[in-house]
């Protein structure tokens, strides 16, 4: 088992699949990684059939240089 932001920064850049075994305030602290990649739909793909996996990217949501609007 390992805290959720011990996996992200330990696998920048990838998309992560984790079984979570431990939350605090109803959000994800502590679990045990199941599947990673850098492909999103890889992951998708390869976890598709289990359930409650929180899965997350392990980087930079938008590239340098770049904004969003909500």
């Amino acid at each position: 088992m390992a805290q959720v932001q011990e996996l992200i920064q330990h696998y920048p850049g990838e998309w992560l699949a984790i079984e979570i075994t431990e939350e605090q305030e109803g959000r994800p602290k502590a679990g045990r990684l199941v599947y990673h990649a850098p492909d999103r739909e890889e992951v998708w793909q390869l976890t598709r059939d289990r359930k409650r996996l929180y899965i997350i990217y392990a980087g930079p949501t938008l590239k340098e240089g770049y904004a969003t609007a909500f």
